[in-house]
C-alpha cells in the first residue's frame, strides 16, 4: 500500500475553486466531480474538523490520521504545524508507523530532504517535523535526502507521471509505502496563484500511478481544507477526500471523519 497524503485539500463546490475550474481528469474521475457526497467505494469523504470549534490544523488533523485519536479533541483545539509534546507522545505509541514496525512490516518513509534541512532537524532543540515525518523517526524509519535512490520528491517533479510510476512500485515491493505532499497548502497559504500548477501535477502524478497498473492499493487523503479557497489564505472547515484504489478498495468501510482512516489501515496490513 502507498499512503500519498496531501496536505491542506478540502472540497468546494464553490465554481471559483480550482476544483471546479480547472481540467483535472484523474481526479475527477476518481471522485465523481469532487461529489460532496459518497459517490462510489473508493471514495470517502471525511470531516477534518473533528468536532472541535476553529479551523482545523495540520499537527492535530495528521496525528488523528496516523493513530486513528482525536487529536483535536484530546488536546481541545487545533494545533499545528508541527506536533507538540502531547501529540509527539501519541505518535510515538500509537502511529500507523511504529505499528508497523512492531509487526514486522517492510515500511518506507519515501519523502526526500534537501540535506540542509536534515541538518537542521538534527541540531534543533524544537520539533521541526510533521506528524508524518515525527512518526516515522519514531518508528526507526529513516529520513532519507533527496538524493537517495528510494527517496521521492514530495512535489514539483518535472516529469509527474514518472513520479507517480514510481511510487506505483515503490509500493510494489513494500508492506506500505508514505509520501508528504505539501505543496498544495504551501501554496496556497504564500502563492495561491500558482495553485493551478500544483494541481495539475498531483492529477498527473496519480495518472502515472494508475498507467503503472500495479498491484498495490494507493489511498490518498488530507489533512483539512485550503487551496480549494485560493482567494484566501487561511484554512477551511471543509471536508476532505479519501480515494483507495487497488485491490484493497473493496474492503473500505463507511466513513466520515478523519478518525476511521487508521483503523482500516491497521485492519487491511494487520492481516
Amino acid at each position: 500500500m502507498a499512503f500519498l497524503f496531501v496536505d491542506g485539500w478540502g472540497l468546494s463546490q464553490d465554481p471559483r475553486s480550482p476544483l471546479q475550474a480547472l481540467d483535472l481528469p484523474t481526479l475527477q474521475a476518481l471522485t465523481g466531480g469532487f461529489s460532496s457526497q459518497l459517490f462510489a467505494w473508493a471514495y470517502r469523504v471525511l470531516d477534518a474538523t473533528l468536532g472541535v470549534e476553529g479551523l482545523p490544523q495540520s499537527g492535530t488533523g495528521q496525528t488523528t490520521l496516523l493513530t486513528g485519536t482525536n487529536a483535536a479533541r484530546l488536546l481541545g483545539y487545533h494545533q499545528g504545524p508541527h506536533p507538540l509534546r502531547r501529540l509527539q507522545g501519541l505518535l510515538r505509541e500509537e502511529s500507523l508507523q511504529v505499528w508497523s514496525q512492531a509487526r514486522g512490516l517492510e515500511v518506507i518513509h519515501a519523502n526526500g530532504y534537501r540535506q540542509e534541512y536534515l541538518e537542521r532537524i538534527r541540531t534543533s532543540r524544537r520539533n521541526l517535523l510533521s506528524a508524518f515525518a515525527y512518526a516515522a523517526r519514531s518508528a526507526g524509519l529513516e529520513l532519507r535526502s533527496l538524493e537517495d535512490p528510494l527517496a521521492l520528491a514530495p512535489a514539483f517533479w518535472d516529469a509527474p507521471e514518472k513520479a507517480g510510476e514510481r511510487l506505483a512500485r515503490l509500493a510494489e515491493r513494500h508492506d506500505w509505502v508514505v509520501l508528504e505532499n505539501w505543496a498544495l497548502d504551501y501554496f496556497a497559504h504564500r502563492e495561491p496563484d500558482l495553485l493551478p500548477q500544483r494541481f495539475s501535477e498531483l492529477d498527473r502524478f496519480l495518472r502515472g500511478w494508475l498507467e503503472a497498473n500495479p498491484s498495490a492499493t494507493l489511498l490518498l487523503t488530507s489533512d483539512h481544507g485550503n487551496a480549494e479557497e485560493p482567494w484566501h489564505l487561511q484554512h477551511t472547515r471543509n471536508p476532505v477526500p479519501l480515494i483507495v484504489v487497488g485491490p484493497l478498495a473493496a474492503t473500505v468501510p463507511p466513513m466520515s471523519s478523519l478518525t476511521d482512516v487508521a483503523p482500516w489501515v491497521r485492519s487491511v496490513l494487520g492481516k
